[in-house]
């Protein structure tokens, strides 16, 4: 038989909530680098911060769940 990993739900949690936040992070560099038309927060950027703030709460009920297989 083959040994076959499996994602835990634990581990995909982990893997949403660094990636949401790296995700959050860019919309917030976003300003600091001067770039885009707008002065403070643009459209995208306020899209970007839901996404990754969803995402982030999703990835938190996952890393809850634990162990189970995803």
């Amino acid at each position: 038989m083959m040994n076959r990993s499996v994602v835990t739900k634990r581990q995909l949690g982990v893997f949403l909530v660094v990636v949401s936040l790296l995700l959050v992070g860019a919309a917030i560099a976003v300003d600091w680098l001067g770039a885009g038309e707008w002065s403070g927060f643009g459209p995208l950027q306020w899209i970007a911060l839901v996404a990754g703030l969803v995402l982030v709460a999703i990835g938190g009920v996952l890393i809850r769940i634990g162990r189970r297989p995803a």
